[in-house]
């Protein structure tokens, strides 16, 4: 008997891997249209609310709605784009500048280093600089911002096919549970996340660093990595930071003042909201980025905190896959 429930465990645990394997291939392998439905199907869900409060409170039909809504949408877009696109360009034109002031930070480390007698050839590192490709990078960013836009265009026309889907009434309690908590997850997610982005971004403006926006929406976008995310936000306007400020306090602030507001919406006020309904383990998260980041390059990385979240949470509601949950959450060693 124990060996018969033993050699079923090892069928059922070796058939869940093949079938990890094959999902994995087939996703990748339909990245192109996956990404972009995913996508769609994320920001149904996070305009979901606005859209019921405008039937439910307005008392509009859902076609207008539905039809503000995504308004609103390409209005956020026209209006932020364009400013990203310009301080893109700003920073363009002032890369000589840095690369100056790159050259002149060098030559110090140089003239330090050569006291503990270690010498560096300084002209390889300043010829490896000068010929960096500036003209390219800015080729492949604007290339990029096309098949961008492209690809956003792509993701509103299946928003709004998804939208103005007919929705079933007959829809069991189990699916309506999870989609309840796949909703506040997203929506509170996105809010608690462009509010850090605001906030990072207005003590970037207010202490004039370059890039201000940019910095902003890169702390929005990385606030969907749990942890990860936070830290690599608040490291990357520390370069600009050091070639722009002649003054230590500046750059300290430019550290500091960002990761207490991290710190405080991240691990005060999110875990408050949701409690431990989404909990995922270190491990896991860590492994999720590892695995979408794989399978859908960058974008597999900005959605692998929620799309395992929602796997979690949809795993739990069902008793043949909550042990998986579990494991997930990393409580499958714990009594019930």
């Amino acid at each position: 008997m124990n060996q018969s429930i033993e050699t079923n465990r090892i069928v059922t645990g070796s058939l869940f891997i093949i079938a990890s394997i094959a999902v994995a291939f087939i996703l990748n392998f339909a990245q192109p249209f996956l990404v972009p439905l995913v996508i769609a199907l994320l920001i149904r869900i996070l305009i979901d609310p606005i859209i019921d409060y405008q039937i439910d409170f307005l008392h509009v039909h859902r076609v207008v709605a539905v039809f503000v809504s995504l308004c609103l949408i390409i209005f956020l877009f026209i209006i932020f784009v364009p400013f990203i696109g310009s301080s893109v360009i700003t920073f363009l034109k002032s890369a000589n500048d840095y690369n100056n002031k790159v050259l002149i930070l060098i030559d110090i480390g140089i003239s330090q280093l050569k006291e503990y007698n270690i010498e560096i050839d300084r002209e390889t590192i300043r010829s490896a600089l000068n010929e960096l490709p500036l003209l390219d990078w800015a080729s492949t960013i604007l290339s990029n911002s096309a098949n961008f836009v492209s690809k956003f265009v792509l993701v509103m026309i299946m928003t709004l096919f998804l939208l103005l889907g007919k929705k079933s009434n007959n829809i069991s309690s189990e699916w309506n549970d999870i989609i309840g908590h796949v909703k506040k997850y997203i929506f509170t997610k996105f809010i608690t996340s462009a509010i850090t982005g605001v906030i990072a971004g207005l003590i970037y403006w207010f202490l004039g660093l370059e890039l201000a926006l940019i910095f902003g929406s890169l702390t929005f976008l990385l606030n969907f990595i749990p942890v990860v995310g936070s830290i690599i936000a608040v490291l990357l306007p520390i370069p600009i930071a050091l070639l722009q400020y002649t003054d230590l306090s500046s750059v300290m602030l430019i550290i500091f003042l960002p990761s207490f507001f991290h710190l405080l919406i991240g691990n005060i006020i999110e875990p408050k909201i949701f409690g431990d309904t989404f909990g995922l383990h270190p491990i896991t998260i860590i492994l999720s980025l590892i695995f979408w980041g794989m399978i859908w390059g960058i974008i597999g990385v900005l959605l692998a905190a929620p799309l395992t979240a929602i796997i979690r949470v949809t795993f739990e509601r069902f008793e043949s896959t909550k042990q998986i949950a579990r494991l997930l959450e990393g409580k499958i060693h714990l009594k019930n």
